[in-house]
């Protein structure tokens, strides 16, 4: 057997603004208050041979063994999306979750929470304040096997898998010496939503796959006390008599407002199942298994191994497919059908990143240090495969 693959590649950039894909952050606390800013430039490759995994932007016209800077450059210019992408939250969801969408169908990113004296703020349009789509990544996608036959091509229903998927810290974060940035690659989420075109079935539940990805996989909160105003100390709210918000009440009992709610878990970009853990808000322990994404290739061949098709859940006998969905089969163009894929990538604002103290150095919080991370850049880039028959 061989692998066709098809490479998608992006490379997020932060420098100053000097072009139309290239921004800078600036920032005064931490992600939450919304002047955090990122910028994304963007890069395509793809290899493939005989039977051919191909790919075009959603409503364009001819099949591609690519897709390179330009293509993306000028699609998302056309629809003005993903121009000033902001670390954001997509609040509480599961590994396998479809990215919540609001009554017009639009994608449901929070970035940053209103102020209020009160125990919880949850997720909401009332109280929290929602993203539009130029703070992050939506980048449509349809895929399709074609295969040359006589007389023309034909095209196949494959298992599409990811054979490759790098998030990673940018070289340039060390170029500057007197102005270092740390890395915020953990940060990074690509979600992957796919279905097949013909299918009719309500909200394509007969063939939908979702996905979410990160670098190290597993559970972070998305709830947590946060310092809104920025002035060292963490909001909070009274109970007692009137007036006890304004100090009035000396015997108020304190308490600090929960902002958000839940937890969100992805799949990490490893071939392997892991051990992984987090720390709920009252600080205990939950101890999980981390499930893998992406299929091993053997040596340096572009065979996939068996075995890495998919993985074993805890708990659970039959083996889980890491396929991301599959292609359509069909002869006659008027029939055309294929993989609909749409790619998110955003900047999780609620992942800790490091912040060591003189107590922990390996101490890590949600509120970044602006020093270490405005401008900070990084680079995604992602290789689907599918295995096909000689």
């Amino acid at each position: 057997m061989k692998i066709n693959k098809t490479r998608f590649v992006f490379a997020a950039l932060v420098i100053c603004s000097t072009g139309a894909l290239v921004g800078s952050i600036s920032s005064t606390i931490a992600w939450y208050q919304y002047s955090t800013r990122v910028s994304a430039v963007y890069l395509g490759a793809s290899a493939g041979a005989n039977g051919n995994l191909k790919l075009r932007i959603k409503g364009t016209n001819n099949w591609l063994a690519d897709i390179g800077y330009q293509d993306v450059a000028d699609y998302l210019k056309s629809v003005n999306k993903a121009q000033k992408i902001m670390p954001v939250t997509s609040g509480n969801m599961n590994a396998d979750d479809a990215i919540a969408k609001d009554s017009n169908g639009e994608m449901m990113f929070y970035f940053n929470p209103n102020e209020n004296l009160v125990e919880r703020i949850e997720y909401g349009p009332d109280n929290w304040r929602l993203a539009d789509s130029s703070m992050y990544v939506a980048l449509p996608l349809e895929v399709c096997y074609m295969v040359k036959d006589d007389g023309g091509y034909s095209y196949e229903e494959k298992e599409v898998y990811i054979s490759d998927l790098l998030i990673q810290e940018d070289y340039r974060n060390k170029e500057d010496e007197n102005n270092l940035k740390k890395d915020l690659s953990s940060s990074v989420r690509v979600h992957l939503s796919s279905y097949q075109s013909n299918d009719k079935s309500e909200n394509h539940i007969d063939t939908a796959v979702n996905r979410l990805i990160s670098k190290n996989g597993g559970s972070i909160l998305t709830e947590g006390y946060l310092d809104m105003d920025g002035d060292g100390n963490i909001d909070e709210y009274l109970e007692g008599n009137q007036g006890a918000n304004y100090g009035f009440d000396k015997n108020a009992e304190r308490h600090y407002i929960t902002y958000g709610e839940g937890h969100q878990t992805s799949y990490s970009n490893k071939s392997t199942v892991q051990d992984g853990s987090y720390q709920t808000l009252d600080g205990q322990t939950i101890n999980e298994k981390i499930y893998p994404t992406v299929v091993e290739t053997r040596g340096t061949s572009n065979v996939l191994i068996e075995d890495s098709l998919h993985y074993t859940k805890e708990g659970e006998e039959t083996p889980t497919s890491k396929s991301i969905g599959k292609t359509v089969a069909f002869k006659d163009t008027a029939d055309e059908a294929y993989l609909n894929v749409m790619m998110t990538i955003w900047v999780e604002g609620w992942e800790p990143l490091p912040a060591p103290t003189t107590e922990n150095p390996d101490a890590k919080s949600a509120m970044w240090n602006v020093s270490d991370y405005v401008g900070s850049m990084f680079d995604v880039g992602i290789e689907f495969a599918v295995q096909s028959e000689q």
